[in-house]
């Protein structure tokens, strides 16, 4: 566990909680558990819980919303500071200079700081993942151009800033006000993030943190769950090292759609195509490379070298998919994550053409019966080794999954929390190697070597 002393450089191994009480004697909870840093409102810097929360090994981060604040949380022995809202960059460099501590910034998704060397960039702004139409209304059956369920989820975004950030990258999004979850639905939260590179700062709805403190038992089982699931992506932290695998490139920035939730990725996504996002200014022939089709999403803003390459690339018998003549990518202005029922409209004006682009072909791994889940395929540095994630959005198991990946393998396990690895039987395919997949849970991983 981390020392205060060390946070400078274990920043990025920290697992953050929005913790739940200003009690010393609340932090037994975590006795076992992989959170080993708490972010703490005002009424939280007691100077006991601070004490405590140190002598366990745990980093205290002092959340600071407004200026007013400043004085007080740089007086206190905090380990860091979280800076969370829309504060002016000036003042952000000016309060980092003053804390001489690790501070992680959680703005507005536009505030995100692409630029900074932080080990830890993130935002506080996400939708809440799961399958309903509205906060706490009923589950849907609601589809999207795709013909698929339309999946709330955050992944989207995060494989651009995962991506792009070259940082670990802090998912802030809370729980909508006034409504309850069952742990089930944490866990999906925890998969959403964790699956594709990112860690969900977590954050309990009032009622849990209210039957948590008092030791209900149903509240305790469900801590316990919530906790292997994020233990689950712990103990395999280094796939957050490995590469996005898809044959299909999105070139994109947070001017042409990164930063939205429903965006191109996010349809495919729905499709369980594999995607590799690019960040406009890393567009090259490297990060291109092994790509069969190329959605340009703002090719007015590419470069001549850009443009030139992406030529060579559909010369070369890649497809590159740009939308009808005319197209550009919707425009969302102020504070807002998704498009409005026009944008989306407008957003949909691209689908024909990319969805002939990628129609039953198999760009990495190809998913049957899967609906109401996503997936995210990832290489190991060497490129030995694949991760098949998948995130179920259900509230019920999924039952025989099958999975055409494409390469030759010798081996396949799946990992799901809670279990003990499983060996899967793998079989040849004309795509490559096919597994067989009996039940998933809320969550799951197939390792292929």
């Amino acid at each position: 566990m981390f020392l205060a002393a060390a946070v400078v450089a274990t920043l990025a191994e920290c697992v953050p909680m929005r913790w739940i009480s200003a009690a010393p004697e609340s932090l037994d909870l975590l006795d076992g558990s992989p959170v080993n840093c708490l972010l703490l409102e005002e009424e939280q810097w007691a100077p006991r819980l601070v004490a405590e929360a140190k002598k366990r090994g745990l980093a205290a981060l002092a959340v600071v919303r407004e200026p007013r604040q400043v004085e007080k949380a740089l007086s206190l022995p905090m380990a860091g500071y979280a800076l969370e809202g829309d504060f002016e960059r000036k003042f952000a460099d000016a309060f980092r200079t003053q804390a001489r501590k690790p501070v992680a910034e959680l703005p507005q998704r536009r505030g995100i700081r692409l630029d900074s060397s932080d080990p830890v960039v993130g935002t506080r702004q996400g939708v809440w993942p799961g399958l309903e139409v509205e906060h706490g209304g009923p589950k849907t059956s609601n589809s999207a151009p795709t013909g698929a369920f339309w999946i709330h989820t955050n992944t989207g975004f995060l494989r651009y800033m995962t991506a792009a950030a070259k940082a670990v990258f802090w998912m802030g999004n809370r729980a909508p006000e006034g409504v309850t979850y069952p742990a089930s639905r944490y866990a999906q939260v925890i998969a959403d993030a964790n699956a594709v590179g990112a860690r969900w700062v977590i954050a309990l709805d009032a009622a849990f943190r209210r039957r948590l403190l008092e030791r209900e038992a149903d509240a305790l089982a469900g801590w316990k769950r919530i906790m292997a699931h994020v233990s689950f992506y712990e103990e395999h932290a280094e796939w957050r090292t490995w590469r996005a695998r898809g044959d299909v490139a999105i070139v994109q920035d947070s001017g042409s759609g990164a930063l939205i939730s429903g965006n191109l990725v996010d349809m495919l996504a729905v499709m369980n195509t594999p995607v590799r996002p690019v960040h406009s200014r890393e567009l090259t022939a490297a990060t291109l490379e092994g790509a069969e089709v190329t959605v340009t999403v703002d090719p007015r803003a590419y470069s001549p070298e850009q443009r030139a390459l992406i030529a060579k690339f559909a010369a070369g018998g890649g497809k590159v998919v740009r939308g009808p003549e005319g197209w550009k990518m919707p425009v969302v202005e102020g504070d807002r994550i998704t498009f409005d029922r026009k944008q989306y409209r407008d957003l949909e004006a691209i689908w024909p053409e990319l969805h002939l682009a990628v129609q039953r072909k198999n760009f990495g791994v190809r998913l049957f019966n899967v609906s109401g889940a996503l997936s995210y395929l990832q290489a190991s540095p060497d490129g030995r080794r694949v991760v098949l994630h998948l995130i179920n959005y259900t509230d019920y198991e999924v039952e025989s999954i099958t999975a055409f990946v494409q390469g030759k393998y010798s081996r396949a396990v799946l990992y799901q929390p809670g279990a003990a690895p499983k060996e899967l039987a793998l079989y040849e395919t004309p795509e490559g190697a096919g597994v067989e997949i009996d039940k998933l849970g809320v969550c799951g991983a197939v390792v292929l070597e």
